[in-house]
């Protein structure tokens, strides 16, 4: 790969050496050639996964094209920007926009290809908003133009996509039909690798309709391809799929088998993102009805590592809907030790962020969540008074609808960001709840902690301390005990003698 790179950087060396061989009386071909090559470092660039340095190459190829007004090439440059956006930068509004100006100039110059390329990255940056239904209509409209241009590996590619789709939205016959479609078009033009990507979707989609004979003959056709391509990631998808077959058996030692094969997989620190994502939502399942039937501690302590393990993946790839739905998760997990100031804090946490970033749906969920706490706090204690077992736990926490919801929802693992991508530094002070950036109003902890406004007013109607240090926050309020603190409390302070 590094060799391929350095190739890739002498070619383009050299088309920066002839540009200056050309004469200065072509100042127009001139600035159309300088346009392009920096359109190729752009590119160079996001392969290298340098965003920086390919964004500044592709914008001053775009200013060019635009003071040359060449229409097709303009598009490129405002495409190979979006892409830079959606796949490097994780803004999502910043992506969509250069891919709806992408596909505003491409159409003024009838350029069907660039049409239809323009559709095709808007579809995928409002798949991975969440947007199903809109993603859907610029797909099929990706694949009329594509269908028109006979443009065999492209139709393939959507239908791929589509497949994915549909599976979201449940219309699992219309997922299966469009991934039969890829795999025939891929087969037709003998594209063994994509061919191989399409058994990956194929078996999982097979395995929701229940069709677990069918996804076992997948499995096998797809063991075929890997023994003959020989291809690092077409073995860990293998391994993957493997693992989800397993996991459909009733039998312990299959389960068993799954939980090995997820364990081994996760040992790899260069797993791809989605894979290791997989692996880690379904090894979860699996320790949950491992913990169920056991109610072993030390199963739960595996569980709350693993967890963890996704909430570092949720912030390190800005994936602010797989980080709320790990804090729910973690407040469902602290409910089953009777932590219920851990589990307040955690809902209240995945509220904040996803009202910050206009989540409604998710926001709404969780607030019916902190409602649902409210009303089973009674329940809760009499389950701690009795030590019940983890089955009942698990079951008074919805924890494995929690698990399922997250698989369902397994190929949408980055959110829809309304706003730039939140990072730390010296300059900015972030929230300690939301994980924002502070800007006005704010309450600055003595401990240094930062919270914005609506979170500060939300930890004082909270219980009213800062989560770092434990101080309250509004003098004007009291500080609100959990109750497992007020027992303590009624302990640690003596009545005074009279």
């Amino acid at each position: 790969m590094l060799g391929q790179y350095d190739k890739l950087h002498d070619i383009i060396k050299q088309g920066e050496e002839l540009l200056k061989t050309l004469p200065q009386e072509l100042p127009a071909e001139y600035k159309q050639r300088e346009a392009y090559i920096d359109w190729l470092k752009g590119w160079f660039y996001i392969r290298k996964k340098d965003a920086d340095r390919a964004l500044k190459h592709l914008e001053y190829s775009l200013s060019l094209r635009e003071e040359l007004g060449i229409k097709q090439e303009i598009a490129l440059s405002l495409l190979g920007i979006a892409f830079v956006y959606l796949s490097l930068e994780v803004d999502y509004d910043r992506a969509l926009n250069y891919a709806e100006r992408g596909k505003t100039i491409a159409e003024k110059s009838g350029n069907k290809f660039l049409i239809g390329i323009s559709l095709m990255r808007m579809g995928t940056i409002l798949y991975l908003k969440g947007e199903i239904d809109r993603s859907i209509k610029y797909y099929e409209q990706f694949l009329t133009i594509f269908k028109e241009l006979n443009d065999k590996p492209r139709m393939a590619q959507v239908l791929n996509n589509l497949s994915d789709n549909y599976r979201m939205k449940g219309e699992l016959d219309r997922a299966l039909e469009c991934i039969e479609q890829a795999m025939a078009l891929n087969r037709e033009v003998g594209n063994l690798k994509a061919v191989a990507n399409n058994h990956d979707y194929l078996i999982q989609i097979l395995i929701d309709k229940g069709d677990l004979e069918r996804a076992q003959i997948s499995l096998h056709d797809l063991e075929q391809l890997k023994s003959q391509l020989k291809d690092k990631l077409i073995n860990e998808m293998y391994l993957l799929d493997k693992a989800l077959v397993l996991k459909t058996s009733l039998r312990a030692r299959d389960r068993g088998k799954a939980e090995e094969i997820l364990t081994q997989l996760l040992e790899n620190e260069n797993l791809k993102y989605e894979l290791r994502y997989m692996a880690l939502i379904n090894l979860c399942e699996l320790l949950l009805t491992e913990l169920r039937i056991t109610n072993d501690q030390g199963v739960l302590g595996e569980l709350t590592q693993f967890i963890g393990q996704l909430l570092e993946m949720a912030e390190k790839s800005h994936s602010y809907w797989l980080l709320c739905e790990t804090y729910l998760l973690q407040a469902k997990l602290s409910l089953l030790t009777f932590d219920i100031k851990k589990a307040q804090r955690f809902l209240t946490q995945a509220q904040q962020i996803a009202e910050r970033l206009g989540l409604t749906q998710l926001s709404a969920r969780i607030a019916n969540e902190k409602e649902d706490l409210v009303k089973k706090l009674d329940l809760w204690e009499k389950l701690e008074e009795e030590d019940a077992p983890m089955s009942d736990r698990m079951e008074l926490a919805r924890l494995d609808e929690k698990v399922v919801k997250l698989i369902q929802r397994s190929i949408i693992f980055t959110v829809q960001v309304s706003e730039e991508k939140i990072a730390v530094s010296k300059e900015k002070k972030i929230c300690l709840v939301c994980r924002g950036e502070v800007i006005g109003f704010s309450y600055n902890c003595k401990c240094g902690a930062n919270y914005c406004e609506n979170c500060a007013r939300a930890l004082s109607n909270l219980e009213n301390v800062c989560w770092a240090c434990e101080t309250q926050i509004d003098y004007s309020k009291p500080v609100k005990l959990f109750k497992e603190e007020e027992e303590r409390v009624k302990v640690e302070v003596k009545p005074k003698k009279k």
